[in-house]
């Protein structure tokens, strides 16, 4: 049976399309504002690019997902020390 070129999308065709769709499905927490704005900003890359390469995906991903973890640990040290300094301060109001 002969086939006519571009009858079949090849794999490199679907695959954008693909990778937009498993950045569509990552589930984020209620209020996960900053990773949601990281979600929008891959989306928008592989809308302008036309990007296929899951691994070129992750390469452009994994800065801002470090920025974020980077933020997420400085908050969580200064919670630590706000909760200690709380601790503290009731211990003396108890002692």
């Amino acid at each position: 049976m002969y086939e006519e070129p571009g009858e079949h999308p090849s794999y490199e065709q679907r695959a954008a399309p693909v990778l937009a769709e498993i950045v569509e499905g990552w589930e984020l927490p209620e209020g996960a504002y900053l990773t949601d704005t990281i979600r929008r900003g891959v989306l928008a890359v592989l809308e302008a690019t036309g990007i296929e390469d899951g691994e070129v995906l992750a390469d452009l991903a994994i800065g801002p997902v470090v920025t974020t973890l980077g933020r997420l640990e400085a908050d969580l040290a200064d919670a630590r020390r706000r909760i200690e300094d709380l601790e503290a301060a009731l211990g003396r109001r108890a002692g």
